[in-house]
């Protein structure tokens, strides 16, 4: 979504005080530097965005975080439905986290971020994320309600990194303290660190996150043709394929060997099963890596888009500059030129001879003189 200007601020301001609107779109006098646009421009963005759009995937992830797993109220994929929202936060720009579940008939809301590096600003992110969801769903008008219940939102941040993560998922840690009273706790995410997990943890763990998560760890390309070994010694499922394919393809076709990439991606070539879910997943596959392949080009051609429009401002910038330098030297020039016909007045120079030297009119002459005289 494109980020407001400050002159569309000032004419939406007015239209909301004069509007009986409610403040879904929050607007504030000071824009702040700080950009919560996700961009999924990269490709471990793009995959993991991928595989947390599979419901399966979700509630398996879900229920085994929520130690619901193996019980009465473990949720299925009918429990869960996309919560499609992007938000307008008070620095005009947009909102998106990596996704947004929410329980069908209950508003309740699963958030699920994927970061590579650590954040220490992500407690006040989950924050403001958690604040907008509930601003779009809550029912205003029955707020006072007393059996009105607010929305529930758990938050949880994958991190994928390598080093350790060391940020707080506490919002009171970041926060000021009055000595004698105890903290509230809000905003509170759960940490899912790669890092706290043995391999055989992450490749015997149900669904495809816990694999995918494991590829993201390895250090150098000998620890991650091993992993992507370890994880092919399991079964893996047809849609779990397709996901690993896409992987090796687009994010680590760099750092395998032209033999090991081979060998890995005819080991999950699919079945062509006639008429069956394989062959659907296939084709699916193949029009999403389609996808895929035109975003990159579409990349491509807009980076040099924008290289091409830097260019032409930088050379507007310099004429520009030009031009100015250009009226700085006659400004300078009209100067010492108005000087040297005041010294040659204060020294009884006969005026036809002035006017033969600088090449001036009487009018411009008689001007000066007078000038000359206020002063």
């Amino acid at each position: 979504m494109k980020a407001f200007t400050y002159k569309e601020y000032i004419y939406y301001k007015a239209i909301f005080q004069q509007s009986k609107c409610d403040n879904s779109l929050m607007l504030c006098d000071v824009e702040k530097n700080y950009n919560y646009k996700k961009e999924i421009n990269n490709p471990h963005d793009k995959i993991f965005k991928d595989v947390l759009d599979d419901k399966k995937e979700v509630v398996t992830f879900l229920n085994k975080m929520l130690k619901l797993e193996h019980t009465l109220y473990a949720l299925q994929e009918k429990d869960i439905e996309k919560y499609n929202r992007e938000f307008i936060t008070e620095n005009f720009q947009s909102i998106e986290s990596d996704v947004i579940y929410k329980k069908k008939n209950q508003n309740i809301f699963f958030l699920i971020e994927q970061q590579s590096t650590i954040d220490h600003a992500m407690t006040y992110r989950i924050l403001k994320y958690n604040m907008a969801i509930m601003e779009s769903a809550i029912e205003k008008e029955k707020l006072r309600q007393k059996d009105y219940k607010l929305p529930a939102i758990f938050s949880f941040v994958i991190y994928t990194g390598n080093k350790k993560w060391n940020a707080t998922n506490y919002l009171i840690n970041k926060q000021e303290k009055l000595f004698g009273c105890k903290p509230k706790k809000i905003a509170n995410f759960q940490l899912i660190d790669v890092n706290d997990y043995t391999k055989q943890e992450l490749v015997d763990g149900e669904g495809f996150l816990t694999k995918a998560m494991l590829l993201e760890r390895a250090r150098d390309y000998e620890e991650l043709e091993n992993d992507l070994a370890l994880i092919m010694e399991k079964y893996v499922e047809d849609r779990q394929k397709i996901f690993l394919q896409r992987m090796i393809k687009y994010v680590y076709r760099s750092k395998l060997s032209n033999d090991k990439y081979s060998k890995f991606i005819q080991e999950l070539q699919l079945k062509q099963e006639k008429g069956g879910n394989t062959m659907f997943a296939e084709i699916i596959s193949k029009k999403i890596d389609e996808v895929i392949e035109m975003e990159e080009k579409v990349k491509h051609q807009e980076e040099k888009v924008k290289s091409q429009e830097a260019k032409v401002e930088k050379e507007k910038a310099e004429i520009k500059q030009k031009e100015i330098d250009i009226k700085k030297r006659e400004k300078a020039i009209i100067k010492a030129e108005n000087q040297m016909i005041i010294n040659m007045i204060k020294n009884n120079i006969d005026e036809s001879i002035i006017l033969k030297i600088v090449n001036i009119d009487k009018n411009k002459l008689a001007k000066i003189k007078k000038e000359m005289m206020v002063i």
